[in-house]
């Protein structure tokens, strides 16, 4: 599925789930530990966001700029804890647990190794049937005289 289908199935799908968690920690929680639970892990998100600085911030920005998408590696110094801030400060549980979750060093080099993983399935998947992929070595290029002469006869024989 491509990334735009994936992104607008996250649109409708998320904002559903969240609004659902919500109900549920209400009902666990009650509503005054829910709310300030909500607005802490915001405020946290935001101190987070502070602490890395905006060179973090920019750094993303420059590289999604150049590359799209492919620029985002979570290994990338700064890169983690600066999705980790945005997450945590976008109103959802949901959300803050993904952000939390990209604080944990070993969580996000398990996310990390399955993106790369999802990203090469998709990848071979995707490769043109028709296309051939030789090796250097597999292959050799006509010089330009040859070709000349093949186009030649082929125009001869269709004047007679």
């Amino acid at each position: 599925m491509s990334l735009v289908k994936w992104a607008f199935i996250g649109l409708i799908v998320l904002p559903a789930a969240e609004l659902a968690v919500l109900l549920l920690a209400v009902a666990l929680l009650g509503w005054l530990p829910a709310v300030a639970l909500f607005v802490a892990t915001s405020v946290v998100g935001i101190l987070i966001l502070k602490r890395r600085g905006r060179g973090d911030l920019d750094r993303l920005r420059a590289a999604l700029a150049r590359d799209g998408i492919r620029a985002m590696h979570l290994d990338t110094p700064g890169l983690a804890p600066a999705i980790a801030g945005i997450l945590l400060v976008f109103p959802g549980f949901i959300t803050d647990i993904l952000g939390a979750a990209m604080l944990v060093p070993a969580l996000r080099r398990w996310a990390a190794a399955r993106f790369r993983q999802a990203r090469g399935e998709r990848r071979r998947r995707q490769r043109d049937q028709r296309v051939i992929d030789l090796e250097p070595g597999e292959w050799r290029q006509l010089s330009e005289p040859r070709r000349e002469r093949r186009r030649k006869s082929k125009g001869a024989s269709k004047g007679m």
